[in-house]
């Protein structure tokens, strides 16, 4: 309990920074919120968090699914297995910050050797470029729930900041959660308007199917 009340009073002390600066990323990618918006935000509660986790999972497990297919693509068979192996721990249980940092650690070095794999510009047959579409697909439908996210989680960062020294103390080490979704979406979403457009150039470059609807909806990551 007294771990997760510094770990909470930490994370939501970024969010009172003056000038925005926290919330600056989350601003610069979705529009964000109006100082008078974000004074009349209230203070979320463990429901707004579980909604923002349960988005967050959805973005991120869409986001393995790809990976998984582009590894499959690739002849990457050991990080095939890392990434369901991880797909499968994120959708069983309840999702904890540790859960999601793993989930995102070993999505990290599964890009890295997929993006080596670009790199090299390689001929893929026609099985190999069907795994590849399967891909586009489920990155596109975690771009889907990613421009839900970018919103959500910057209602909850207005919100974390009408938080007082009392209710961090009580209610903010509740929301760690929702605390560490908020903070690290700018970035995650970053990551994945990146690798979308990456993805979508090698598909063009090997004449791999792009769906039709791919640039707009990236459009809505940028």
């Amino acid at each position: 309990m007294i771990r997760n009340t510094v770990i909470a009073l930490a994370i939501a002390a970024s969010f009172a920074a003056p000038a925005h600066a926290q919330l600056g990323k989350l601003k610069g990618l979705v529009g964000g919120a109006t100082a008078t918006e974000a004074s009349a935000a209230g203070a979320p509660d463990e429901a707004a968090q579980d909604a923002l986790v349960r988005r967050f999972v959805a973005s991120q497990s869409h986001s393995l699914a790809a990976q998984t297919s582009f590894a499959k693509a690739f002849g990457l068979a050991e990080q095939v297995q890392l990434l369901e192996a991880e797909r499968q721990a994120l959708s069983s249980g309840a999702v904890d910050v540790s859960k999601m940092k793993k989930s995102v650690s070993v999505s990290e070095a599964a890009q890295a050797a997929i993006d080596e794999r670009v790199a090299a510009q390689p001929e893929l047959s026609a099985e190999s470029k069907q795994y590849y579409t399967d891909g586009l697909v489920s990155l596109l439908a975690s771009a889907a729930e990613g421009q839900k996210l970018s919103g959500e989680a910057n209602n909850f960062a207005s919100g974390m900041k009408n938080l007082g020294p009392a209710q961090l103390a009580t209610v903010g080490r509740k929301l760690v959660a929702g605390a560490w979704v908020a903070k690290e979406s700018p970035g995650y979403l970053k990551g994945l308007y990146d690798t979308s457009k990456s993805a979508l150039t090698f598909a063009r470059a090997s004449k791999i199917k792009v769906p039709g609807n791919a640039d707009s909806m990236l459009d809505g990551l940028n």
